[in-house]
């Protein structure tokens, strides 16, 4: 899984609001909690490449830094920025 280490050495940091959970190593896959803490989504992210990870982030509305170590504006410490999409 060469891309899925790479998105989380290079690209994780950069995204507010995400936790990694290694126990789930063999099958990894992003879940998506609204917020009473309830699981809406899970994605299998074993496959995918780091852009296509990236992409979904972004297209979830997750506040990207433009560099690892930088704040996060107070107006977008909440996610997501944009409301979910249906298939949420």
């Amino acid at each position: 899984m060469p891309e899925l280490h790479h998105f989380l050495l290079e690209r994780w940091a950069l995204y507010h609001n995400l936790e990694y959970d290694s126990s789930e190593e063999k099958n990894p896959h992003l879940i998506f909690y609204n917020q009473k803490d309830e699981v809406v989504k899970t994605v299998p992210v074993k496959e995918m490449k780091a852009e296509e990870i990236s992409s979904l982030l972004d297209s979830l509305g997750f506040y990207k830094r433009t560099q690892k170590g930088e704040e996060v504006p107070e107006e977008f410490q909440q996610f997501p920025l944009r409301p979910p999409k249906d298939e949420l």
